[in-house]
């Protein structure tokens, strides 16, 4: 058995002194600072909400680890700026995209139509918790802002985005799964 560096601290060793775990922090105190620079850095085309909640996250994950550094507002705002930034590089405008026009469709093609449209009302309604509400009211309405949809659907605002890429996800694996049964194959 080898035996521990002298210089290596134990497994379960407290985070050094210049540390502080997430439970100490005046969060209140701390998001009063950090919820206005946010808006500016989020401008008009980021969210802000998904901005703070991206550097709560980053927050919690350190606090597990090494532990938030002595200068909390000042790692909480470079963090801030570093997540707009690359939320801002990876930004891509959401544009609704426009139906193509259909030529007259066979009754072969409007069947399969039908058909899909059967198959992805039924996965909706297999769909758990606030997911077909949220999706039916995005296809209802695609022009809808997040305000507007967490004002329909009752889920906060800030949650809209992950919900819906979490819905989208359960109702493609639905209907991949079922694919078969409209296609033919």
């Amino acid at each position: 058995m080898t035996e521990a560096p002298p210089d290596a601290a134990p497994p379960h060793a407290p985070p050094p002194a210049e540390c502080r775990p997430l439970a100490d922090l005046p969060v209140d105190e701390l998001r009063r600072d950090l919820v206005p620079f946010l808006a500016v850095l989020a401008g008009d085309r980021l969210d802000g909400e998904d901005l703070e909640q991206e550097v709560w996250l980053q927050a919690v994950e350190r606090a597990a680890g090494p532990g938030l550094p002595r200068d909390r507002r000042g790692w909480l705002r470079g963090r801030a700026v570093r997540s707009a930034l690359a939320a801002r590089g990876a930004a891509v405008p959401e544009v609704p995209v426009p139906r193509p026009a259909v030529a007259r469709r066979g009754p072969h093609e409007e069947l399969l139509a039908a058909e899909l449209a059967r198959a992805v009302r039924r996965a909706l309604a297999r769909l758990s918790g606030r997911c077909p509400e949220l999706l039916l009211s995005l296809a209802e309405s695609p022009e809808l802002g997040y305000t507007a949809l967490a004002a329909r659907t009752g889920i906060p605002r800030g949650s809209i985005g992950p919900t819906r890429s979490r819905c989208l996800a359960c109702l493609r694996s639905l209907l991949a799964a079922r694919r078969g049964d409209w296609t033919g194959e």
